[in-house]
Order: structure tokens, then C-alpha cells, then sequence
């Protein structure tokens, strides 16, 4: 089987929108498309991306492509690229992979097809950017051994590579992945996906992309306009909403626009025919925290994500304020209010959403822990 050697091949990269201490979180991996290691005349007919939460703290990546090659019979190499883990996490690799990338699988054609894996050294440029620069030659050298790879390389990239054969006309490849949710103190959810790669095709483009996200229930998380203009363009499924906001992102402390999705159960999509992306896709959900010492519902704010920390100072201005907080569970689930001023406040949470076939559940063990520490704060005094 002879390959097509490669020249270049850009290291994808992930920027830290704020620097990882010890003990403040957890980098695991970050994904991206799969990419030729050398330039190829085949392009990218169709893309459909699924990014969807499998665990509490695992998501799922599909990527179903059809590619096009307009020439003969050809086969190249290729790759998956990610960083290595960084932070308060074991750093070493895993039975010869990425010790949080797990289940990889390539399926071209209806047959699945077997990879290697290989740790390199990136090269930091003067810009600041990195880039990776190897051949087959230096893959082959670098290749990880199941058995004896037990060591730590903090700051290498991982390289995911496998042949690929593609007939004249279309090929379809399925490519999937589990990896670990990444985690900050403020930060509950933040996961990565690169998308400019697929610039590195014939085309230069993606003729159909398609993105569905689905992180599960009741949650709320944000994604930033890189790619895309306004929330027109997303679609729903279910009970979810969307919208634009101004809101800040708790790693850099930096407002933003971004839009936000309120999922209580169901997806969200992006499609766009000759997709050119010029941004990355970059999701994140802030960990759900009081900011003021004195909550009053006139200006109280709750997240659909999850329940807020309450600590031991904090106080309520009046017992109305405890009686919204001792309904947001039900609130989440879609309960109709009765009472006026609950629905009134609820209302005006942009993530309400009223199920007039809401049904009545048990709470969950930390559900009923956080009640009762509502009901234990105690009102404020003048």
C-alpha cells in the first residue's frame, strides 16, 4: 500500500481562555474533525457532527462524512489531533491512547478500520500559535506501546492516524469518540470541537454541515458566535429554548455575546450549506453561584444548569425569597403555579417553560440536601 507522504500538517490547537492551576480543574481533551496529514484533491461533500452527553461527565462525538474523490482509486493517511491532558488530572497515557479519549473507532465504507497512535512534540512558534511537524517517519517513531507507556508528557499532542482508502466518487466515514468532560471551579461544563480543519480539504469548505448538540437534561449552557451570526440560524428539538445574551464567561471574566440554550430535554442544530467556518465551536456552562449576600427575588436570578452553592453567610431578604427557592426544582420540571407571584417570578426566568402535563416526581437525594439547606438560611435583619 504506498501513501501519499505529507509536507506540513497543522497542529490543532486549543487556547486556555484562562491558565490551569493545581487543583482548580481538569483539562482533559478536546476534539476536532479528522484531517488529511498532507494535501489531498478530495473534499468534503457532507458533514454531520453529534456531540451528545452520554454520563454525567462523558459526551459522545460522532462525525458521519461523505468525502468525494473525483480521480482514481487513492489511499492516504490520516489523523485525529488532541492535546494531552493538563491540570489536577493524571497526565500519562493509557493503554498506548489518551488516557480520556476513549472508544475510538474509524468506519469507512461499512468496514472498521484499525489505528495507531503516536505522542509528539509540539512546536511553539513566535506568534504564539503551535504547529506540529512531522512525517509518516516521525509517527512511526513515536508510536505508543500499550505495554510500556506509563509516563507523564505534559504539553505533547496525540495523534490518532489510520489509512484511508477512497474509491473514485463518494466514501463515507463514521468517526466516533467518548472523552471526559472538561471541569473548573466556576466552570461546570466546557467542552471543545475544532472546525476549521475541514478548510484543509479540496474544497475548502464543508458543502453540508450539519451540528446537533444534546448535553442532556435540564441543562443551560452557552456557545460562542464563532461560527455563526445569531441564534436564527440553530434550530430546536423539544422543550429547549434559545437566545442571545450578554453574559460572562467565568474562565476569562470577560462579558460576552454569546447564545445560550435552556435545555430541558431535547437538542439543538446548526446547519449551513458551503460551510466555510471561521471560528471554533466552543461550549461552556458556569458553575451556578449567588453573587450577592442578601438574596431578594425582585432581582434574583436562577440557572436552569443546577443548584447554587449556598454557604453559611448567606441570607434572605424575606420568606418570599424562600419560597421561590423551595419551588425552583419543581420550576425546572415545567410545574404550572398557581400561585400569582411564583408565576410571576418564574415567568420571568428566561428558562421557564410550563408543562401542562407536568407530573409529579420524586427529588433527588441532592435536591432534598439543598432544600433543606433553604430552609435553614435565615432572613435578613436591617
Amino acid at each position: 500500500m504506498n501513501f501519499h507522504l505529507p509536507l506540513i500538517a497543522s497542529l490543532l490547537s486549543l487556547s486556555f481562555i484562562a491558565p490551569v492551576t493545581a487543583n482548580d480543574g481538569a483539562y482533559f481533551a478536546s476534539g476536532n474533525q479528522i484531517i488529511p496529514l498532507q494535501e489531498t484533491d478530495i473534499s468534503v461533500k457532507k458533514e454531520v457532527l453529534t456531540i451528545k452527553r452520554i454520563k454525567d461527565d462523558k459526551v459522545q462525538v460522532t462525525v458521519d462524512y461523505t468525502f468525494h474523490n473525483p480521480g482514481k482509486e487513492k489511499t492516504i493517511l490520516m489523523g485525529f489531533e488532541a492535546e494531552a491532558p493538563t491540570g489536577d488530572v493524571n497526565e500519562s497515557p493509557r493503554d498506548g491512547e489518551h488516557r480520556y479519549i476513549e472508544n475510538f473507532t474509524v468506519n469507512i465504507n461499512d468496514k472498521l478500520v484499525s489505528h495507531k497512535v503516536s505522542l509528539l512534540t509540539p512546536v511553539y512558534l513566535g506568534n504564539g500559535d503551535k504547529k506540529a511537524l512531522y512525517t509518516i517517519d516521525d509517527l512511526k517513531k513515536n508510536l505508543l506501546n500499550p505495554k510500556k507507556d506509563n509516563h507523564t508528557q505534559r504539553g505533547y499532542i496525540y495523534v490518532y492516524h489510520f489509512p484511508a482508502t477512497f474509491p473514485s466518487g463518494d466514501t463515507r466515514v463514521i468517526h466516533t469518540y467518548d472523552y471526559s468532560i472538561t471541569r473548573f471551579i466556576l466552570v461546570s461544563t466546557s467542552i471543545d470541537y475544532l472546525l476549521t480543519p475541514a478548510l484543509r480539504w479540496a474544497n475548502k469548505q464543508i458543502d453540508d454541515f450539519t451540528l446537533v448538540i444534546d448535553l442532556g437534561e435540564l441543562q443551560q449552557y452557552h456557545i460562542s458566535p464563532s461560527f455563526f451570526e445569531n441564534a436564527d440560524q440553530w434550530k430546536t428539538q423539544g422543550r429547549v429554548k434559545i437566545g442571545m445574551e450578554n453574559l460572562t464567561n467565568e474562565m476569562s471574566g470577560e462579558p460576552e455575546r454569546m447564545m445560550t440554550v435552556w435545555q430541558h430535554q431535547g437538542s439543538v442544530t446548526f446547519h449551513e450549506k458551503n460551510f466555510k467556518p471561521k471560528g471554533e465551536l466552543q461550549l461552556f456552562a458556569n458553575q451556578s453561584h449567588f453573587r450577592d449576600e442578601i438574596l431578594d427575588s425582585k432581582t434574583l436570578k436562577i440557572s436552569l444548569q443546577d443548584y447554587p452553592f449556598l454557604h453559611d453567610e448567606l441570607k434572605l431578604k424575606d420568606e418570599f425569597t424562600r419560597k421561590v427557592l423551595e419551588n425552583f426544582p419543581y420550576a425546572r420540571r415545567g410545574y404550572v403555579f398557581k400561585n400569582a407571584e411564583l408565576k410571576a417570578f418564574y415567568e420571568k426566568q428566561p428558562w421557564y417553560m410550563p408543562d401542562p402535563e407536568y407530573k409529579e416526581v420524586s427529588l433527588t437525594k441532592e435536591e432534598t440536601e439543598w432544600l433543606k439547606e433553604v430552609r435553614d438560611l435565615k432572613i435578613a435583619t436591617n
